[in-house]
């Protein structure tokens, strides 16, 4: 049960946080570098990826959407920061093993993964930005996603400036912390099974079986 609630809610998250056509920026005039404009090109450059996918009926093009991914989002993801932040105090342990490298794939392909299912399910949802709050050791941008059907769900992001650029390193929806919900997918695996069934664990999610898994 644990397991297949992580799935569906980080799919619902991922799904909601790269649904990023026909939104709506707090404002045109970021400043150039900001976190804001930052997040603001992100949306600009996905949102028509999407859309010409979209109006080529390629949506549901499982090599055309991952390329996306890779080139129009991954760049924007801190891959170590978010993977430092799932595996947390066995991090060490990943380190001292000298497999930093293949745990970053592993959490990497999954989130890879979700995100080609939560593109391929595009049904016309607009996400709004509703604030950016730049500070040097915190900064955090909200937006709320609205479905056609009237659903609301909020959004937030952990960002940081990494080599003058701001990158995102965590996120939640509706208080679901992705990097949090990940970490205790794998808590008690790790516990019982050690390090190597854990790594397994992640790249072994397949988030299509347990949707319809859900919807039984």
């Amino acid at each position: 049960m644990m397991k297949t609630s992580f799935v569906i809610r980080c799919s619902q998250f991922l799904f909601a946080a790269l649904l990023l056509c026909s939104a709506q920026m707090v404002r045109a005039d970021a400043a150039p570098g900001s976190a804001e404009a930052m997040m603001r090109n992100l949306i600009q450059t996905v949102s028509a990826s999407l859309d010409q996918l979209y109006k080529a009926r390629r949506i549901e093009d499982q090599a055309a959407i991952e390329q996306l991914i890779k080139t129009d989002i991954l760049p924007h993801i801190d891959q170590q920061r978010l993977t430092q932040r799932v595996f947390r105090q066995y991090w060490s342990q990943i380190v001292k093993a000298n497999r930093q490298e293949e745990a970053r794939e592993r959490v990497i392909n999954a989130v890879v993964r979700t995100y080609t299912v939560a593109l391929s399910n595009y049904s016309g949802d607009t996400l709004t930005l509703i604030n950016v709050n730049e500070q040097e050791n915190r900064t955090t941008a909200k937006a709320r996603l609205r479905r056609p059907n009237g659903q609301t769900i909020q959004l937030d992001f952990s960002l940081a400036k990494k080599d003058d650029q701001w990158d995102i390193n965590d996120m939640a929806v509706d208080g679901i912390v992705v990097s949090l919900t990940l970490f205790n997918a794998i808590k008690s695996v790790w516990d019982q099974q050690g390090m190597e069934a854990a790594l397994e664990s992640i790249g072994s999610v397949d988030l299509n079986q347990k949707q319809q898994e859900q919807k039984k």
